[in-house]
């Protein structure tokens, strides 16, 4: 099955939407469910407001063009930035399968709208390497990100994989840092001007993140451990693989591949320092979890074992998805 996903053709889109038909066919007998509100940016204040009092039909489509959307995006990025040494459509693979692994994952949530833009963000991220109007790209991806955040709290930890990418992509520059920190911080600025223009200065404290350092699962099922160890266990296959492959590349690719490294690395923490927000906030780790899980579906040349992840992968989404409570 995995080796449909290998090959770099139009049908590989075809083959991304059935498979988002299979993992959330739970969705023809309930509509995607809505988030509780969190007080964690505009974004839910968009879901609860304009999205939730639509027909179910229409969250269907909401959730279904959203990820869809995300997951071929994303694959085309990594493979414009010739990230593996083969194309293919892994990557939309793994995010799809991923999308219905956690139960709160089939939510219609704000991670689920923020994705789009931290994958824009990432484009942009990886086009840092000798680009020749590298102030203006840097200012666009500082006010996309100040954006994001205002959009969504949770993602304020996301300044750290910015800086790390200008860090290792380009030569220390002092006039870039302050352009791409003075793109985080106009967007704060514009709307706390519009604020205090419009005498709401009071509003001003519920615009800036705010952080609650807890545990976010409950006391963990027998099947959420599984699926947890399940991931690792796909993790540690992934990188051993993306390992073999990545000091074969040009320098470029491989610091691009830190990015995503990084990526991981800061955001694993955020349901942990955001757990008002609950695993809904752990949606962002279908990012940079697909793009290394893509390596294991890809490189191995007996797909025996890749091919068991994946029906592995579908089993607990059905499982989880079909026959417990949500968590």
């Amino acid at each position: 099955m995995v080796q449909l996903f290998r090959n770099k053709s139009y049908s590989g889109i075809v083959l991304l939407a059935l498979l988002f038909l299979v993992v959330h066919a739970n969705f023809f007998m309930h509509a995607p469910e809505i988030t509780k509100p969190t007080h964690s940016g505009f974004f839910e204040v968009i879901i609860q407001q304009y999205i939730q009092p639509l027909p179910d039909i229409a969250l269907f489509l909401i959730y279904a063009l959203l990820v869809l959307f995300q997951a071929i995006r994303f694959n085309i990025a990594l493979n414009n930035a010739h990230m593996f040494q083969q194309q293919g459509y892994t990557t939309g693979m793994a995010y799809i399968l991923l999308t219905g692994l956690l139960p709160q994952w089939n939510y219609i949530s704000a991670g689920l709208l923020v994705n789009s833009f931290i994958i824009w963000i990432f484009v942009k991220l990886i086009r840092l390497y000798n680009n020749p109007s590298p102030k203006t790209l840097l200012f666009n991806i500082g006010f996309i990100t100040g954006a994001v955040i205002l959009c969504y709290h949770p993602t304020v930890i996301f300044i750290l994989v910015i800086f790390f990418a200008l860090l290792v992509v380009r030569p220390f520059r002092l006039a870039e840092w302050l352009v791409l920190l003075l793109g985080v911080i106009l967007p704060y600025y514009f709307t706390a001007a519009i604020l205090f223009i419009t005498n709401q200065t009071n509003l001003i404290k519920g615009i800036l993140p705010h952080f609650k350092i807890a545990w976010p699962l409950p006391f963990p099922t027998y099947w959420l451990s599984i699926t947890i160890a399940y991931a690792i266990l796909l993790l540690l296959f992934s990188f051993y693989y993306w390992q073999l492959h990545v000091n074969r590349m040009v320098i470029q690719i491989r610091k691009n591949w830190m990015i995503v490294l990084v990526f991981l690395l800061v955001i694993l923490i955020s349901p942990f320092v955001f757990a008002y927000a609950g695993l809904t906030a752990a949606f962002i780790w279908i990012i940079p979890l697909s793009a290394f899980f893509a390596n294991y579906f890809l490189y191995p040349n007996k797909t025996l074992l890749p091919n068991l992840f994946f029906w592995l992968a579908l089993a607990l989404v059905f499982y989880n998805n079909w026959f417990i409570n949500k968590i």
